[in-house]
């Protein structure tokens, strides 16, 4: 392929570094990628080595892309998949930055599912199903789901969430309807947020008496 000729530091760039082989522009690196692959001013390059360094310096690519996703906020392994593969990303490159994020710790879809239904029930007061849709689209398995839910979830937590929306949202928007309206309403809305009957009786007897 030919000799190291000059590698010089990107102006933009300060951590990624231009190759030259026989003082022609070759390709350009991450640091990292410079350093464990020994690049060296004289050092001679075959093309199936050229070659290997382009795949590390591809995977490199992977890992920072996925990584600023990170840090803009969590995601889900399934998450991480999709917007890899919509960058254009080969499915091997994929399963190595997904191998990579979890060898990190920055991928754990456990921990994701739990922050998810802390925020959810918390902030949000959702119920059980419209917070098990959730974890679903966002591509977390039944099993971790059910495991999550099982985790953090009971139904006296689920009754003090189911309450505290209830009684928003019949000091807000219900509160000049009538008595039978309110019911009506407070019924469908709680359902609409994942709520089952069981729970839903007991928080719309707490403000409206019997149904």
């Amino acid at each position: 392929m030919g000799k190291i000729t000059a590698i010089e530091a990107q102006k933009r760039s300060k951590n990624r570094f231009n190759v030259y082989i026989d003082d022609s522009f070759a390709f350009g690196v991450h640091e990292d990628v410079l350093l464990s692959h020994n690049l060296t001013v004289g050092m001679e390059l075959s093309a199936d080595y050229v070659e290997k360094v382009l795949l590390a310096e591809e995977q490199s690519k992977a890992n920072s892309y996925a990584l600023r996703l990170l840090g803009y906020r969590a995601r889900s392994e399934q998450e991480i998949r999709s917007r890899l593969t919509q960058k254009g990303y080969e499915s091997f490159i994929v399963e190595g930055t997904v191998r990579f994020l979890k060898e990190k710790g920055f991928l754990n879809d456990y921990a994701f599912a739990k922050a998810l239904v802390k925020d959810e029930l918390n902030l949000k007061q959702s119920g059980e199903a419209l917070i098990k849709q959730k974890l679903l689209q966002k591509g977390i398995s039944k099993e971790i789901t059910q495991r999550v839910l099982g985790d953090l979830l009971d139904e006296e937590e689920s009754l003090d969430a189911c309450m505290r929306l209830a009684e928003k949202k019949l000091n807000t928007s219900y509160r000049n309807d009538a008595p039978k309206d309110k019911m009506r309403k407070l019924i469908a809305f709680l359902q609409r947020r994942g709520y089952p009957y069981s729970i839903i009786k007991k928080a719309v007897r707490e403000f409206l008496g019997d149904l």
